[in-house]
């Protein structure tokens, strides 16, 4: 039982690991929405292999850095909206360049007054996090329906790459909003819960993993056209 809870704890990396040495696998360019997501899985195994080190070797008296791993999952979370919300704005859903500019702007400053009130440095960045998933899924179901009802039927849209790519997203996020916006509640009643909470969270990551895995190794690199 004790080995299973460990192999949970680490799928946060395991599973982007696994999307990266598959991106990785191709004798092909990736095309510009697929480097994303590989920017995406890459900072996703860095940020969360970084914060297990930090929380195994963490101690009261150390350096700042090394006293807890909330500032590395605050990096984690913001690198990847901004990645994903690019992704979106630019590759996917061809947003103008003044309302994302809007957006980022309101988005900052959001942030800011997030991060004066502790969330992200002194205690796990929930509100931002749920957030961004909010934004994030709307984003995703916005494509689904731009793309798959919209779209010519000669396109095939579930043959590309990219699709399960957004799926996983999808599912990742559509998920892990339920676990940052209950977070404070649920530590609050039980502390013993955060555990749970970070290992479906990880299942959730793995998931979303499996979905990129699958849409580069059985799909094409065709783009979706508009």
């Amino acid at each position: 039982m004790k080995f299973i809870a460990e192999i949970l704890n680490i799928l946060d990396s395991l599973g982007p690991a696994l999307a990266v040495g598959v991106l990785l696998s191709g004798k092909r360019a990736l095309p510009k929405e697929l480097q994303l997501i590989f920017i995406f899985c890459l900072v996703q195994l860095l940020c969360n292999t970084t914060a297990t080190i930090i929380e195994r070797l963490a101690m009261p008296n150390s350096f700042f850095f090394l006293q807890n791993n909330y500032w590395v999952y605050k990096l984690n979370s913001t690198a990847c909206f901004l990645i994903v919300l690019y992704l979106f704005a630019r590759h996917l859903l061809h947003f103008k360049l003044p309302l994302l500019y809007t957006f980022l702007l309101l988005y900052a400053l959001i942030s800011v007054l997030l991060i004066i009130s502790g969330d992200g440095i002194s205690q796990f960045n929930s509100v931002s996090s749920a957030l961004e998933s909010i934004v994030i899924v709307a984003l995703c179901l916005y494509f689904f329906y731009s793309k798959l009802i919209n779209t010519h039927e000669e396109v095939s849209i579930p043959e590309t790459s990219i699709f399960w790519c957004v799926v996983g997203i999808f599912t990742y996020y559509a998920g892990a909003f339920f676990i940052f916006i209950s977070y404070k509640y649920l530590i609050g009643s039980n502390d013993s819960t955060v555990g749970v909470l970070w290992r479906f969270h990880n299942i959730l990551l793995f998931i979303c993993s499996l979905y990129v895995s699958y849409g580069i190794l059985c799909k094409n690199y065709r783009t979706i056209l508009s």
